[in-house]
This record gives C-alpha cells, structure tokens and sequence, in this order.
C-alpha cells in the first residue's frame, strides 16, 4: 500500500509540473523579494530606487527575448510626474510664548498629507476650528482622495488658510499617495494628528497656545518612465495582448521605507516570469509586457501610455495585475472600472467562466484602457492589511495563490487561442519525465 501511494504522489507532483511547465513561481517569490529590498528604496517614482528598479525589469524583459517598444528602440518610455518627496525635518510644536509645552513624535502622534492641495512649508500661529478666523484650521474629517477635497483645499486657500490640522484615528505607519498633479505650489501645508489627541490641541487652543508646524514635504517634477516590451508574433494575425503591472511604491519617509512586496513588486515579479514563460513560444498575435510608473500618482503611466500608444492597441485587451499572491486568504478580485458597471465588454465572458469576486473601481491601471474603449481588468488579492505601510515585506506572499492567479492566465491564452502549437519542447519534456516515472518505478517494485 504504501509502495502505491508513494507512486500516485509522485504522479501527481508530475501531473502539476506538466501544468506549470516552465513557468517557475519560486522565481516570481524570488524576483519579489528582490524588488522589495532596501536596495531599491521603496520605488518611489523619480527615486535612484526606482530607477534600479526599472533597470532590473528592462534586463529581465530582454532576457526573456521581448522587443523593445519605448522611445528610440529602448524598453523605456519617459514622461513626467510631480512627485512628494519627504526628506529632512518634519515636526508639530505647541508654545506658551516662547516656551516649548508639547512637542508631538512625527511617524506615531502625526504625519503629512499628501492629499488634495498639500505642499510643505514652515508656519506658525494660531489656530481656530472656524475657517474664517485664523492661518491655522483644524478639521475633525480626514481627507479623501477626490476632487471634492481638492475643491475644499481652494476655498480654505482663498480666505487666507494657510495650514490645515486634521483629526484622525492614524495608523502610523501607513503613507498616503498624491493624485492631483496641478497647482502644487499654491497648496497647504497639511498634517494629521492622531484624534485621541483632540481634546488636548482644543485645551491649548484655549489658553492661546501657539502652533508650530514644519513639514519637509516637497514636490518635484521629474522624469520618469514606463518599461515596455512585446513578443512579436510569427503570424500576426489578431489584435495584442497586454499585461501590465505598476512598477512604483510610496518610497520613503524621514524615518521609514516602504518595500511594496504585495504592491506591486508582486505583480512586475508575476510580468517577467510570464515573460519567461512564453520566451520559446510562437504567437499568432503580439503580446505587450508593460512595468507602469506613476500608478501611486494617479496612473500617470498607464495614461501616458494609452495616449501616446507607441503601436497600434486597436482590439487590444488588457490583464493588469495589482497585489498577487497574498498570503492572506482572500478570493482574488476581477477590478474593472466602474464605467464597466452595466456593461459587458469582451474580457467579461471569460472571467465569468471563473466565477471571479467582482468589483468596480477606478483606482488601478486598467482604468486608462476602459477609457480608451479597450477590454481591461486587473487580478488582484485585495489585502489591504499592510500595502503602504513598512511591514508590506516578502513575507506576506503565497507561493500558491500566485499559482493560481497563472492557472487563470494561462486559461485566457488557451482559450484565445494564442499559441502557434510547436509540440517539439513539451514532447521532449514528457519523454523525459516519463522515463524518470519508470526508473522511479521499478525502484518502487525491488524494494
């Protein structure tokens, strides 16, 4: 008995590199961890680490024997983003007169926000809880990441607010991202303070107390780029393919980095070993391997990319992949936009084939090809326990569930028909793992 379960064990674990035949997710926890270390800073858009990590991702692409498809034949497509960048001193102090009564931990009792109109800058006053009185407001209400916010922030501009406190339950090691890219310079300096010291600030407003707020946040313009490839196909004969995944993170802090395991080294990670995958396959149609920049600021790259198409994405559909293989077990998510709410769109058929968890947002980079007309939709394990926050390290990652996110890909090329059969490779590998089977076999039947 024993003899034969060991045999069926055996066949199974055949049976499942058969199905997994080149495609390696040891490689893709490997290239993750990577991608995540302190060597590339937390990718923030800009950043030396960044720019590492967007050369990591072009040499991969390269061995996997892509094309290029950025600017003047390299696998580079630049633009620019404004981007927070936190260095330098950051405090929040509390005076009588000249002396110092309070002085709040910044990363634990307070943090900027990124949001709406925020800058840097240095101030100190007053405060007052009615916006019209003082250079100094405090809010009870966090901010939110729209457009509202960003009005709010104009209207305190225009009668004289100069900085903003919030009050908020604050997780002190979460960083936020800044989506609004224009009139940067015209902004507030904005903090958050964590709410259970709300009735202390309101006692100091009382007695006359004076605010002092640094904050180092500082804006830049820099040029940053996509890493774009693709397979060219032997016989073009059907619209591209394309996946995609953001490449950046949040960076840095004055006294923290970021790695962005989960998000999104999880997905590029997932992008080059797929790369890898198809290197010795022939396609009927070309297949687009994009790493976007930018995701964190508001999908610039993503954008940047549908609107300056450097070939032709006519038909075209695209699987973007955000935060894959979480250890957390969650259900992976079918992200589409919410201009897909009550519409069905050609991606739609196959993913209810898999009875996907579905939902409807516009906060990831298939938005920028719903809005282009194209077929998209991110995969992603919405695990949102530690993304933005120091502990999103390689340890939170599942080997098996970016299995399973593979297995669903590798249906969608199967059922699109994609591949040009070249039977030689797989014959070679079966031949091969049989007669493995049959050695292991007869050792079995002499003992």
């Amino acid at each position: 008995m024993k003899k034969i379960v060991g045999f069926i064990v055996v066949i199974l674990m055949f049976l499942q590199n058969i199905a997994l035949a080149y495609f390696n997710p040891q490689n893709v926890y490997n290239f993750i961890k990577e991608l995540s270390s302190e060597k590339y800073r937390g990718r923030l858009c800009g950043d030396v680490g960044n720019e590492l990590a967007c050369d990591f991702v072009a040499k991969k692409f390269k061995d996997a024997k892509l094309n290029p498809l950025g600017d003047n034949n390299t696998f580079f497509q630049h633009f620019y983003a404004y981007v927070p960048y936190i260095e330098g001193e950051t405090y929040f102090r509390v005076y009588d007169n000249n002396k110092l009564i309070k002085e709040y931990k910044y990363g634990i009792d307070f943090k900027e926000v990124p949001f709406g109109l925020s800058k840097g800058g240095y101030i100190k006053g007053k405060i007052y809880s009615d916006e019209k009185k003082g250079d100094i407001f405090i809010s009870i209400n966090y901010p939110s990441e729209t457009i509202s916010e960003y009005n709010f922030d104009k209207n305190l501009l225009s009668k004289g607010i100069k900085a903003v406190i919030y009050m908020y339950n604050l997780n002190p090691n979460f960083k936020s991202t800044y989506k609004l890219q224009n009139e940067y310079k015209k902004g507030l300096i904005k903090i958050a303070l964590n709410s259970k010291y709300l009735d202390e600030i309101i006692n100091f407003q009382k007695k006359g107390y004076t605010f002092e707020i640094k904050s180092s946040m500082e804006f830049k313009k820099v040029k940053t780029k996509n890493v774009i490839a693709y397979k060219k196909a032997k016989e073009k004969k059907y619209p591209p393919i394309i996946f995609s995944a953001h490449i950046d993170h949040v960076g840095y802090d004055a006294n923290k980095i970021y790695p962005g395991a989960l998000d999104n080294a999880s997905g590029v990670s997932f992008l080059i070993e797929l790369a890898n995958h198809l290197k010795n396959k022939q396609t009927n149609r070309n297949i687009i391997f994009i790493a976007f920049n930018a995701e964190e600021e508001g999908l610039l790259g993503s954008y940047y990319f549908v609107n300056n198409p450097p070939i032709s994405l006519e038909g075209a559909e695209c699987i973007n992949f955000d935060m894959i293989g979480s250890k957390k077990e969650i259900p992976l998510t079918a992200l589409k936009s919410s201009l897909s709410l009550n519409r069905q769109d050609s991606i739609d058929a196959f993913l209810n084939s898999h009875n996907l968890k579905r939902s409807y947002e516009d906060n990831s980079d298939h938005v920028p090809f719903t809005l282009k007309g194209i077929s998209s939709v991110t995969l992603i394990h919405d695990d949102l326990d530690k993304i933005h926050t120091p502990y999103d390290t390689i340890e939170n990652i599942d080997i098996k569930n970016i299995i399973k996110v593979y297995k669903i890909v590798e249906d969608y090329l199967s059922k699109k028909n994609v591949f040009i059969e070249d039977n030689a490779p797989i014959l070679y590998y079966v031949i091969s793992s049989t007669f493995i089977l049959i050695i292991i076999f007869t050792i079995y039947n002499k003992k």
